[in-house]
């Protein structure tokens, strides 16, 4: 429920407990759905109380009076952001279960937007279909019966016009018997949508069974995938990015921010192409720079930023490869401070150190270096949590460098909070600024990627 830390949650009716119900937590575990509770039919009226846990003061959520028949089934949901007043305020979202029967090959999906969002409707599709299985506003569900579907239904994808991450969509990919023959679901999209991280405020659907107590099932996004290009020429620039026979990525330029697409949980085979014709993978006149590579496995909730590194027409661990590591980025709003980790894509470039110097008060650069990301060779990468990153600073100015085993390459600028991967690419050993090392800083993970360079040229 909402942003900031929601405190666990009891259902009250008529202003006292549900005798046997448990608190729960928001988040992205079954634990954060109740089993059913018995009332008594008639006048009722629904609330919900902070158990004591959780920042901030007690919270009450009370529901419109109403009146429920023996033998109706409701599940309620708690939604809203904590602290406003308006029409975000936290509320009880109450659905009385009316599911039509799924025959012994279907299931029953009722679909609930829990995004505080007005401007921004959500829609649900399923296997890709190019037809929205449910289209909400926000704090809304689909119809009571349900949409019958496929047992064999594979996947969700929810989309937005805005504020929706990179691909303007989030894939769920649904595990392995997550929908049962002849059940009906409620499928709750919760978190925030542009956190593609492994937390309890994470994006995803929560699958709730209805009409018992089975557990639910919190399915993770799909893994988002970042690719950036270190290759120099006559390595083609841009790229289009293929898995299998379709296009799933375009404009991946050397040297500048990433490229991203959107892959299922597990393994895929990824071909980067020259595009000339148009005419496909393979097609007339398009040049295969890298012919389908796996990626290895890919986790669900992850990021992942992959890079083309090596160089065309050298063979062994210079040759042109796709390389991907799994990321894992504080999220903008998070951070206090800058972290880093540090990727090094040159293939002609020595074991690298990044760091930054000391800096005297007018701004120009001290006399001491401290290494922060250390030993970093070819095709490396640091630990992916990244380590905290600041620079002394003085007027507007910082200083870093990249330290080889013989010198240190120095430049200055200023480095926004961020969490940050730093890429070395480039010929280390040239001096033309269109072919000479670069450090790129990419950041902004989770969303539209952002590139910061700064050229690194050999004396």
């Amino acid at each position: 429920m909402g942003d900031g830390d929601p405190p666990a949650l009891r259902l009250h009716v008529n202003g006292a407990p549900v005798p046997d119900i448990e608190a729960v937590s928001p988040g992205m575990v079954a634990a954060s759905v109740t089993r059913y509770a018995r009332v008594t039919a008639g006048a009722i009226t629904f609330s919900a109380q902070s158990d004591g846990a959780g920042a901030g003061d007690a919270l009450t959520i009370s529901a419109d009076p109403m009146t429920i028949a023996a033998g109706a089934r409701y599940t309620i949901v708690a939604v809203g952001i904590l602290g406003t007043a308006d029409e975000t305020a936290p509320r009880l979202l109450i659905m009385e279960e009316k599911f039509t029967t799924p025959s012994c090959n279907e299931a029953a999906l009722r679909f609930v937007n829990v995004d505080s969002n007005s401007w921004n409707p959500k829609s649900f599709y399923i296997d890709r279909s190019a037809t929205a299985a449910a289209a909400l506003d926000w704090f809304s569900a689909s119809a009571p019966e349900g949409l019958l579907v496929p047992l064999s239904t594979r996947s969700i994808t929810v989309t937005a016009p805005r504020a929706f991450g990179p691909t303007g969509q989030a894939p769920f990919t649904l595990p392995a018997a997550s929908l049962v023959a002849g059940r009906s679901y409620f499928v709750i999209e919760t978190g925030q949508p542009t956190r593609v991280v492994d937390d309890a405020r994470a994006h995803g659907l929560l699958i709730v069974p209805a009409g018992d107590d089975s557990p639910a099932v919190f399915v993770k996004r799909d893994p988002l995938v970042y690719l950036f290009h270190a290759s120099l020429p006559p390595t083609p620039s841009p790229l289009e990015v293929y898995s299998g026979t379709e296009r799933i990525a375009i404009n991946l330029s050397y040297a500048q921010a990433p490229t991203y697409t959107d892959l299922p949980p597990g393994e895929s085979t990824l071909s980067l192409v020259a595009p000339d014709s148009g005419a496909g993978e393979g097609g007339p006149g398009d040049s295969v720079v890298v012919d389908r590579q796996r990626t290895g496995p890919l986790d669900p909730g992850t990021i992942y930023l992959g890079g083309l590194l090596g160089t065309t027409g050298e063979t062994g661990d210079k040759a042109l490869q796709l390389k991907l590591w799994k990321v894992q980025p504080d999220m903008p709003g998070t951070l206090t401070t800058s972290r880093a980790m540090l990727i090094n894509a040159s293939a002609t470039a020595p074991s690298a150190d990044l760091g930054h110097w000391s800096i005297h008060e007018d701004g120009t650069r001290g006399d001491t270096f401290t290494p922060v990301l250390t030993g970093v060779a070819y095709a490396s990468a640091s630990a992916s949590t990244g380590v905290e990153f600041v620079a002394p600073r003085a007027a507007d100015r910082e200083w870093f460098g990249v330290r080889s085993a013989d010198a240190i390459r120095s430049f200055s600028g200023s480095l926004p909070t961020h969490w940050y991967t730093a890429v070395l690419l480039g010929d280390w050993g040239s001096s033309d600024p269109a072919t000479s090392a670069q450090i790129v800083f990419l950041s902004n993970f989770g969303a539209f990627p952002a590139a910061l360079p700064w050229p690194l040229p050999s004396p």
